[in-house]
Parts: structure tokens; sequence; C-alpha cells
């Protein structure tokens, strides 16, 4: 198929736009389940003590005023960075009064700090599901960036066929894929900057994720290469094989940076379980409607649906969806 012929197909709104639906679906659904795992991680947070059942912990907060107002004001002035300065106001927002203790009895402070416990709590739960959210959109969007340019790097070397260019290829390939790699990192953190901003998660999540996003990779192209039964992929896979190995026994590892990273691929193992099967269920219909082509590849077919995976984050956002999952 011309490389024409190839963009009319996927142009197609017969068959893309129930693609992009089923797309959208998916991550809703995975959106609910990362409610439900920061609803259980928050339970288990107050379980062992983090959370708001120790009342020094609480007057502490009230001291230093930390209370954050509801739900969607609090995303739109987390993101903002101005909570500690909208305490007061998001307080009078939510409740209809401001807070003035020369006026109120003992009965009205006990409720103000009643609502004020209560407001806190929620706005907690909402934050642990945010950095969740966010975490997720880390290991989507280094996963894309990586498949973007292995796909280019598989139809550069097997699908292009000039005499230049494979003189080049061959003597160069091997460069032109450290190089890939290094625009990989540079357009990961476009996507997470400008795309949809990532901001409640620190540098080492978003390590521990962008590592989660290569042996994601590293699945997909095993995958390829035993199940799938595609030989085009070998010096790709020991490639990644030894950038995550590499990652984890550099030459100046010490046992507490190992422990340190195997502990961030442990946690946010459950989320590589989701974008696996979020991606595997979006792939698997692609091919089952005629979308994605089975000339195209697993690989390049993985880096389409991931496309669609990141559109549907960006509108997920942009039109704050997640509005659906607070209460």
């Amino acid at each position: 198929m011309e490389y024409l012929n190839y963009a009319k197909h996927y142009y197609d709104m017969d068959l893309a736009l129930p693609f992009f639906l089923v797309s959208l679906a998916g991550l809703v659904v995975v959106m609910g389940i990362i409610f439900i795992m920061a609803r259980i991680a928050q339970e288990f947070d107050k379980g062992t003590g983090d959370g708001f059942q120790n009342p020094d912990i609480i007057r502490d907060s009230e001291d230093k005023g930390k209370f954050i107002g509801d739900s969607e004001q609090n995303y739109s002035m987390m993101y903002e960075g101005k909570i500690h300065d909208s305490m007061e106001k998001s307080f009078s927002d939510q409740d209809g009064f401001a807070v003035d203790s020369s006026l109120r009895g003992r009965g009205s402070r006990s409720r103000s700090r009643s609502r004020n416990i209560i407001g806190r709590k929620k706005a907690m739960a909402h934050e642990k599901s945010f950095e969740f959210i966010e975490s997720f959109y880390e290991l989507v969007f280094a996963s894309t960036s990586i498949l973007l340019l292995l796909s280019l790097y598989y139809i550069i070397g097997d699908r292009i066929n000039v005499n230049s260019v494979n003189k080049v290829w061959n003597n160069y390939k091997d460069w032109v894929l450290l190089l890939f790699l290094i625009i990989s990192m540079l357009l990961n953190r476009i996507l997470d900057k400008i795309l949809v901003p990532i901001r409640r998660i620190d540098a080492k999540q978003r390590a521990s994720m962008r590592l989660e996003s290569s042996i994601y990779v590293v699945l997909i192209l095993l995958y390829i290469r035993f199940i799938y039964e595609s030989y085009n992929y070998e010096s790709l896979i020991i490639y990644f094989v030894m950038l995550v190995v590499g990652r984890l026994f550099y030459f100046d590892v010490t046992w507490e940076g190992f422990k340190s990273d195997i502990t961030g691929i442990i946690k946010n193992f459950p989320f590589l379980l989701l974008v696996g099967g979020y991606s595997a269920v979006v792939v698997w219909y692609g091919f089952n409607s005629g979308f994605l082509l089975k000339a195209n590849g697993v690989l390049v077919s993985t880096l389409i649906a991931h496309l669609f995976m990141d559109v549907c984050i960006v509108l997920f956002d942009r039109l704050r969806v997640w509005k659906l999952f607070l209460h």
C-alpha cells in the first residue's frame, strides 16, 4: 500500500471515529480505576497514621493555614500554586460564611473545625487522585515518545528502499537510534509541559514512571518477538533490555539508589498493568475493526493507538471530565 493510501485509510472517519470513541471509553474506565486506587491508598495512609486521625497533625495544619477548598476550586488553585493564599476565601465559598473566632461561640468554633477537617480530608483525597492521574499521564506520554522514535527507526530501516538512504543507515543506524532516544526525552518533556502540564509529581516519581515506560516498551518488543513471532526487532530488544539493566546497575550505583529504583518499579507496577491493558484493548479493537493495518506491524500500530490515547488524555484534562469522579 502506498503512503498516500495509508494516509487516506487513517483519515477515514467511518473507521477512525469508532476507534477514537473506544479509546476515550477505555480512558474513562482506566481513570475510574485510578480514582479507586487513590481512595484505597488514602485509606491506607490514614490507617498507618499518615492521614488526619492524629489531632496534632490536624492542629498543625490549621495553624499553618493548609485548608483547601472544594474539589474543582482546589484543582484549579493548586494548578496555579495559590492554595495557601486562598485558604480563607475557599472556606468562605464552600461553607457560606467566613471564620471570625472573635464573633463566634464555642459551638460555632467546634462546627467550624469539624467542617475544616472534613474539607481537608476531601481535598487530600482529591490530591492523591490527581497525583495518580498525572503519574499515569507521564507513563503514557513517555511511552508514546519512545514508540514514536522506535517506529521511525523501524520505518527508515525496513520500509524505505532507497540506496543512498540504506547506505547511510547501515553505517550509522546505531548512532541514529541513540539520537532518537535523546529526542524522545525532549519530546516527552514537550508533551507533559505543553499538552497537559504535569505539576503534582516530583522528579523522583517522573523518573520512576519513565523507567516503567522503558519496561513497558521492552514488554511490547518481547511480545512482538516471541508471540507475534516477528524477527525485525532483535537489535531493539537487546538495546532496550540493556538500557533498563543499565538504568538499575550503573557503575556508581549505591545500594540505597538501587532499592529506591526497585521500590519505585514495584509501587508503580499497577500503572504499568493499566497502560498495558488499555493499549492492548485499543490495539485489539483496531485490528479487528480494520482501522489498524497488520501490514504496519505491531510496533507502528501500537504507536497509532498511543497517539489516540494522548488525544483522549488531552480532552479528558481540558474538558475536566475528571470532575465526574469527584464527590
